[in-house]
């Protein structure tokens, strides 16, 4: 029986995007009920009943003002640069405390068991003179200057709750956006290279050449790890060196008599995890731009590719070396897959990489160094 842990009751504890704004609301309602309570039996302002009628009027009309604030005034008028309606929202919010107070506190004396100090505040604060103060600019005024003590607390919650609710989004659209690069790169990489190498396959197997087999098998591993393990935030480090290798091997295979290719790997490679696909752009692009440019006109196609990985438990380098006989177009730096590599590397390890290319016609240098999460 395999061994208890907590990682294997994630997927049955995450919880949707609705479910969860709905545990942090009322999260904030408690600690609002709390500060309700406190604010209403302070030594000044104590009553000898209970005082739940009143908070619950002011807890009431919290919630109506925070959902306003968060899904409606702040994202949709305010932000957007409709300030107009953002006004009339206000305004609208002030009218809708007076009318909520009045009503609730008209319900409460009707029918609720209250004690005298209650009841006379609240009918002094929210009963007499309603109608007057509803007609009065001056009048709202007062009652804009009286409500800020009670919803000032709701109203930098709500400000607070928009700023986590768009960090929330920003994060989400920056996994969306890494997810799309990843899903970019590796459209980029199979059909490229599977077309490549099956137009050599096809030209061993005609001369029914002993390295076609090898040639499929190498083909079968690259095709399984870019189609199926490569979905995950990181894989391990091991895994994505065997992905080199075969990579690697297959180039061999391709380019038996022009290319020269020597691959090493130094250091203890463990448990180390990193994100995928993250170094193979660096080198499928050393061979790509061979591809591109070899043609018949070329004088000598013959080019040397050096690849050196060095692994330490909490650090891994690349560096990358193709020289070339004969002189070749500069345009390595500049290929869009280098360039989404480097965006990578960016984002998934940020301040914790380093990615030098240095290139003339006939040497391309690539140094890749990146530390790895403990």
């Amino acid at each position: 029986m395999p061994a208890f842990s907590f990682t294997s009751l994630r997927p049955r504890l995450r919880l949707s995007a609705t479910a969860s704004a709905g545990l942090i609301q009322l999260g904030l309602w408690v600690v609002l009920a709390g500060f309700y309570f406190a604010w209403n039996n302070r030594p000044n302002f104590h009553f000898a009943g209970p005082v739940w009628p009143l908070v619950a009027l002011q807890m009431g009309f919290a919630v109506l003002l925070f959902n306003a604030l968060v899904y409606l005034i702040i994202p949709r008028w305010l932000l957007r640069g409709r300030y107009g309606q953002a006004l009339l929202g206000a305004v609208g919010l002030l009218y809708a405390f007076q009318s909520w107070m009045y009503a609730g506190a008209r319900l409460a004396l009707a029918y609720l068991p209250l004690d005298a100090v209650m009841r006379r505040t609240l009918h002094g604060f929210y009963v007499a003179d309603f109608w007057p103060t509803l007609l009065s600019p001056f009048g709202q005024l007062r009652v804009l200057m009286g409500m800020l003590a009670v919803l000032l607390f709701p109203v930098l919650i709500s400000f607070l709750a928009f700023a986590l609710v768009v960090e929330r989004r920003r994060l989400h659209l920056e996994r969306h956006h890494l997810a799309l690069e990843l899903g970019y790169l590796k459209s980029q990489i199979n059909p490229q290279f599977l077309f490549h190498t099956l137009g050599s396959l096809h030209r061993l197997t005609r001369a029914r050449d002993a390295r076609a087999p090898d040639v499929v098998l190498h083909l079968a591993d690259l095709m399984r790890y870019t189609l199926y393990e490569t979905d995950a935030e990181c894989v391990p480090l091991a895994r994505e060196l065997e992905f080199m290798a075969d990579y690697l091997a297959l180039e061999r295979l391709r380019h038996p008599a022009t290319i020269e290719i020597e691959h090493t790997v130094t250091g203890p490679v463990g448990t180390q995890q990193l994100a995928p696909l993250l170094l193979h752009p660096f080198l499928e692009r050393l061979f790509a731009t061979l591809d591109d440019y070899d043609n018949d006109t070329t004088p000598d196609q013959s080019a040397r590719l050096t690849s050196h990985v060095q692994v330490s438990p909490a650090a891994v380098g690349l560096t990358l070396t193709r020289t070339t006989a004969a002189a070749r177009p500069v345009g390595y730096r500049t290929e869009p897959a280098v360039a989404a590599a480097r965006r990578r590397l960016a984002l998934h390890y940020p301040g914790r990489h380093t990615a030098r290319i240095s290139e003339d016609a006939h040497t391309v240098r690539v140094e890749v160094h990146l530390q790895l999460p403990a």
